[in-house]
């Protein structure tokens, strides 16, 4: 005979791990929005947080929102989002687009080997304590 309670404490147990691998292996999807005319300085911005996003292993989507007669401008919302996939570069590649509706947008995916390449080295390296004698 078997005992149930230990019987259901190890199912219990089995599926909180098996929860556990599940979130460690789900991308999560990011979003960074901006406008056609962004500056230089915003841009550098948006494109530093897509880069964390990536190397922590989350999906990045890009979109650029155009309004009533921002709609002429198309052209300079496409070149922009693919600058940003250029300056990207090998971090991540496309996984979706869509340049038909006023919402432009690209999806960017992670490059494993480059994620797992990063995850490997260590972040920060402990600096040892000082000691410092007060003298009185």
């Amino acid at each position: 005979m078997m005992d149930y309670n230990k019987y259901k404490y190890e199912l219990q147990k089995k599926k909180k791990e098996q929860q556990k691998k599940n979130a460690a292996s789900r991308m999560d999807l990011k979003e960074l929005k901006m406008g056609y005319n962004i500056d230089s300085h915003d841009y550098s911005v948006r494109l530093r947080a897509a880069q964390k996003f990536l190397k922590d292993g989350d999906k990045v989507k890009i979109i650029v929102n155009l309004k009533g007669r921002e709609n002429e401008f198309r052209n300079n919302a496409i070149e922009l989002i693919k600058r940003f996939q250029n300056d990207i570069g090998e971090l991540a590649t496309e996984e979706n687009k869509s340049f038909r509706d006023r919402n432009m947008f690209i999806v960017l995916v992670p490059n494993k080997a480059i994620v797992q390449k990063g995850q490997e080295q260590p972040k920060k390296k402990e600096k040892p304590a000082t000691e410092v004698s007060a003298s009185v």
